[in-house]
């Protein structure tokens, strides 16, 4: 028979599928009646079934993941809701469960969070501070430096697809101006620097990106590092030292890494003459 006599299906109610190490095909047609299965059985042999679609089951809710006692990570607005009524006084972050990498649960996100919220009560408890979020993902480290009190926010990330969830979990959770743009840090060259910079991203990313990521930090500021596995920790670790950063601190969890490390600050000396 020939393709064209399925032609009266249309194009958005027809699948034709090949079977592995078999000559026949499976056609398979959506919202079809008796009459037109009957019709496609005398044409084309075979047998004739009927697929019912399983119900679409909601993935279950997210347990809320504190951080520290700084933040509350939920996945809905219902779920803050309850927090606020259960007593929760600090700032409560909203990430539903979507595509975009980054719901605060996966070891890399978590030990980033936490990295930034030591920061954020420790080190720029009184002073103003700045933060640039490469490989934002959802957006989650983004809105927590915006609720942990940074002066000025920004992200990027390289999937519009993220890009996209990042600015609407941006706006659900109330923290604009933070802009998020489509960006990717091995074409980027920073306008400027920032107080902390974090990079949750592939370790080969971050390699190839260290002199980039490195003149995003200020003087004296701190990195954020993360997306690492613990075979490829000793190669960023040496990418970075060779930019002028030294690691204070390092998270592994599992297979995964986080990193803290801090931009030395250049001291500028005059030179006398001497008579």
């Amino acid at each position: 028979r020939r393709s064209s006599d399925l032609a009266f299906l249309g194009p958005t109610r027809l699948c034709v599928v090949a079977l592995p190490s078999q000559k026949s095909l499976r056609i398979e047609a959506f919202n079809l009646t008796r009459k037109e299965g009957a019709n496609l059985v005398e044409q084309f042999g075979g047998k004739l079934y009927e697929v019912k679609d399983k119900p679409v089951l909601e993935p279950p809710p997210r347990k809320p993941l504190p951080i520290r006692n700084a933040l509350l990570v939920v996945d809905s607005p219902k779920a803050a809701e309850a927090a606020r009524r259960a007593g929760e006084k600090g700032p409560v972050i909203i990430i539903p469960a979507a595509m975009a990498f980054g719901t605060g649960e996966h070891a890399t996100t978590a030990s980033c969070l936490r990295l930034l919220a030591d920061l954020a009560a420790k080190t720029f408890r009184d002073a103003p501070w700045d933060f640039n979020d490469l490989g934002t993902g959802s957006g989650i480290l983004a809105i927590a430096a915006k609720k942990l009190g940074a002066r000025k926010v920004e992200g990027c990330d390289f999937d519009p697809h993220a890009v996209r969830t990042a600015r609407e979990n941006v706006a659900l959770n109330n923290a604009a101006p933070l802009p998020i743009r489509k960006t990717d840090v091995l074409k980027w060259t920073p306008n400027r620097t920032w107080h902390v910079v974090a990079a949750n991203l592939f370790s080969e990313v971050l390699i190839q990106a260290s002199a980039t990521i490195a003149d995003a930090v200020a003087e004296g500021g701190y990195l954020i590092l993360s997306g690492i596995l613990r075979e490829q920790e000793a190669g960023v670790v040496a990418a970075f030292r060779k930019r002028g950063f030294s690691f204070s601190r390092a998270v592994r969890k599992g297979k995964w890494v986080a990193l803290l490390a801090s931009k030395t600050a250049v001291v500028k000396q005059t030179r006398q003459k001497t008579r």
